[in-house]
């Protein structure tokens, strides 16, 4: 499992890529964590933008939620973190 430690102290589990896009990689929340949701209109989000798309662990990474298939402007915003290969 991907595990994405970002500097606001949050984490992130992604448990597959399931896609690229733009040069980065989609990959989708793993099953043990809930979804992002965003107001006004509560959006569910279960996939991440990341470049780079296939980090090795310890590297710096760029980070954004997003639905699969949409436009790189329709992303939130996008956060750094440091990618891990942990547990849960």
């Amino acid at each position: 499992m991907l595990v994405i430690r970002l500097e606001t102290g949050s984490v992130i589990n992604l448990e597959r890529q399931v896609s690229t896009a733009n040069g980065y990689g989609i990959w989708e929340y793993h099953r043990s964590q809930s979804s992002t949701m965003y107001r006004p209109d509560f959006t569910v989000y279960r996939h991440v933008a990341m470049k780079p798309a296939d980090p090795q662990a310890g590297q710096q990474v760029t980070v954004a939620i997003c639905l699969p298939g949409t436009p790189e402007n329709e992303w939130k915003p996008f956060r750094n973190g440091v990618a891990t290969y942990d547990g849960v």
